[in-house]
């Protein structure tokens, strides 16, 4: 999730940053953004140490997977429109900085309490790093290699994903906090690359006059229907570890496979971006949205654990390239160049919203239900935003004569 590269089209650049070449900016930035999404998957493997260390049932447990979207499911917009009118580079390294204070806390909690509080705090940086990733890409990337660089940007979340499942699947061998602190080496590596090379890079507001009645009635049905494909993403890999125990496989076993199945979502917006490219209409490509009901089916009512990790790995390939289809579909509901930045503002917020509420809403569910819930929620929530996205594209009738 980003916000719009366009509140830094122009720049303020310090002389000695040019000396970076764009490929270094690129690695720095897109690492920070991948030290973000460990952060966020950083719990989900170590579900059972965790739960087992505070006494947290499974949709409290959700909450703290989530609880890192906080400040962001509030402030992504306004922190967005903020961001641009300052040092970019250096608000992403305090994130940074602030991101590993919070992890640090995380793993030296001594109740849950400590736990749930640095949670929130490590969101700041989290929201930090996000918001300013894309204005720090646009801003040091040439015309030939920004759309590129902002292509690979999308990726981090399931990269991140992947890399946080496959850390703390060493938590049953040396334990949840050894493992968890293992996953900051990603952020320490970030802020150590970005501090000092990144700064002097400042973005200037953008026009913020609306210039037409159209409202943010379609933005916001854009922006809904984002969270809720989001949220479905997130939540699988969430799950995963509770459906392996479930099945009887074990949550190691399990946390593997989230880190496995994680990355099924960056080929699905690279084919989507590949796609867009060659001029397949958004409206065509979210019909992909249909197969995530079948998946559903798939992953949450079949036993063989491969039949699970197959069902589940079409889930985030799907929901990677419907996501890229929504965050493309932006340009079509917004006319102005504010408009645009509010719109991506909005739908970075509302991602964030559906990232939060996922996880806890969803374990909720398979507590009390049963995993055919999980598989109804799914089917709900997957029709809803194919709904949402199809309204917010719709063309307006022709007026008549």
């Amino acid at each position: 999730m980003g916000i719009n590269p366009g509140h830094a089209s122009r720049t303020h650049t310090r002389p000695g940053l040019a000396e970076i070449g764009e490929r270094r900016v690129i690695a720095l930035v897109y690492l920070a953004g991948v030290s973000a999404a460990v952060a966020l998957g950083r719990f989900v493997p170590l579900e059972t140490g965790v739960r087992d260390g505070f006494g947290l049932s499974l949709s409290a447990f959700g909450w703290l997977v989530s609880g890192i979207t906080v400040v962001a499911a509030c402030l992504a917009m306004p922190a967005g429109l903020w961001v641009a009118r300052h040092d970019v580079g250096r608000v992403l390294s305090a994130g940074l900085g602030v991101m590993l204070l919070g992890g640090v806390l995380e793993v030296m909690a001594p109740a849950a309490v400590v736990l749930y509080g640095a949670r929130v705090l490590e969101g700041v940086g989290y929201l930090a790093v996000v918001v300013t990733g894309p204005l720090v890409l646009s801003a040091r990337c040439g015309p030939a290699t920004r759309h590129r660089a902002l292509a690979l940007w999308s990726t981090f979340v399931p990269v991140g994903m992947a890399v946080a499942s496959a850390v703390g699947a060493l938590g049953g061998t040396v334990g949840w906090r050894v493992a968890g602190a293992l996953t900051l080496v990603p952020g320490l590596a970030a802020l150590a690359g970005a501090s000092g090379r990144l700064t002097g890079i400042r973005g200037e507001a953008g026009d913020r006059r609306v210039r037409h009645g159209g409202g943010i009635g379609p933005v916001l049905r854009l922006s809904l229907s984002f969270a809720l494909i989001a949220l479905l993403g997130v939540t699988a890999v969430a799950l995963l570890p509770s459906l392996a125990t479930d099945r009887s496989v074990g949550s190691t076993v399990g946390g593997v496979t989230a880190a496995v199945v994680s990355l099924a979502g960056v080929p699905g917006g690279l084919l989507a971006g590949l796609l867009l490219g060659r001029g397949v209409r958004p409206r065509a490509l979210s019909a992909a949205v249909l197969v995530l009901p079948c998946a559903a089916v798939v992953t949450y009512q079949v036993t063989p654990w491969a039949a699970v990790i197959a069902g589940a790995a079409v889930l985030q390939f799907t929901g990677g390239l419907v996501l890229a289809v929504l965050y493309a579909g932006v340009p079509s509901v917004a006319r102005t160049p504010y408009e645009l930045g509010r719109g991506y503002g909005l739908l970075n917020q509302a991602g964030s919203v559906g990232t939060l509420l996922g996880p806890p809403a969803f374990g909720f569910a398979v507590t009390r239900a049963g995993w055919t819930s999980a598989t109804v929620l799914v089917t709900a929530v997957a029709l809803t935003g194919l709904a949402l996205f199809l309204a917010a594209t719709r063309r307006p009738e022709p007026s008549a004569p």
